[in-house]
């Protein structure tokens, strides 16, 4: 035991100890990036909201989008969270509110485009952002996926294509990630 150095590490925890840094780095780059595409963001809403700030109005529409989009942000944030043993009603109702805030962003800008344009481009603009609503409507809330119909089914056991059951596994959060 004489020979023992106390500050040396064990090679397994070396080998750790030098991805650490790295993936800390690779944290610190990907928070560097979100923090530049916010910034970048708001710079590209400073100069209209600063021409529209005598019309309150005008700065309604030019604030509202950026702040449904920063909900829809949130909420898809919250919905990739989410585990495939998460109760399916939390997912459902994440993937009704992203449904509702893309639409009224999708509203706010049809009613822009639309207030620019002769009434038969208007309608058009209109007959667009409706089509765009109703596949919405039908793909997030109405449409069931199947991979978590398969989650959201109490049958434990599933067929393949000889038809012999077999066990259903469950996707891991860090498998389906892959």
């Amino acid at each position: 035991m004489a020979g023992v150095d106390p500050h040396a590490r064990p090679t397994e925890q070396s080998s750790a100890g030098t991805k650490a840094p790295a993936s800390r780095a690779l944290l610190a780059l990907a928070c560097l990036l979100r923090v530049a595409v916010i910034a970048l963001m708001a710079s590209g809403v400073a100069r209209p909201a600063w021409r529209a700030r005598g019309d309150p109005w005008e700065l309604a529409s030019v604030a509202g989008p950026c702040a449904l989009l920063a909900a829809i942000f949130v909420c898809l944030r919250r919905a990739e969270r989410l585990a495939p043993d998460s109760p399916p009603g939390e997912r459902r109702r994440l993937q009704a509110a992203v449904w509702f805030l893309s639409t009224a962003i999708s509203c706010v800008f049809a009613y822009r485009v639309a207030a620019a344009m002769p009434p038969a481009l208007a309608v058009l603009v209109w007959s667009m952002t409706a089509s765009v609503v109703v596949a919405g409507f039908y793909m997030l809330v109405l449409f069931k996926d199947r991979r978590y119909q398969a989650l959201d089914d109490d049958a434990d056991v599933a067929t393949d294509a000889a038809g012999d059951r077999k066990d259903f596994v469950k996707i891991k959060h860090i498998d389906k990630s892959v």
